[in-house]
């Protein structure tokens, strides 16, 4: 009886054993990717994002995960994060309140920026830097 790759994928243990070998490569890549596209991301978000229409928000955004909004009627400091790849996690309460930070939808495509609520989404462009 020859035993072949097929034969042993069709046998229960077989599967187990695949799955457990899969998880056992794929664990440690994950990790890896995770801390990349989240640098990515943290490097590509950095600067400032005007409200695309025209409403004068501005998100300041640092290298070190904190965040400014400004626009004509409110200011706000906030930390950031990404918890993954379609999700922003914005801290935005004064220090001396117990924080609860907000999870909202996020998608970055060149220089166009969209975070979400269930309720609408904001679109934001890179600011142009000023003209010398």
């Amino acid at each position: 009886m020859t035993t072949n790759a097929f034969s042993i994928i069709k046998s229960v243990r077989g599967q187990q054993f695949l799955l457990l070998l899969l998880i056992a490569c794929i664990f440690p890549a994950c990790n890896r990717s995770n801390a990349e596209w989240r640098n990515t991301y943290k490097a590509a978000v950095v600067g400032d994002w005007e409200e695309a229409r025209g409403t004068r928000e501005v998100m300041h955004f640092t290298a070190d995960g904190k965040l400014v909004m400004d626009s004509p009627s409110e200011h706000h400091s906030c930390s950031y994060e990404f918890p993954d790849r379609k999700h922003i996690l914005l801290d935005c309460l004064p220090p001396e309140t117990p924080h609860k930070p907000n999870t909202y939808g996020f998608a970055l495509v060149d220089d166009k920026m969209m975070i979400s609520d269930s309720g609408e989404t904001g679109t934001y462009k890179r600011a142009q830097a000023p003209q010398p």
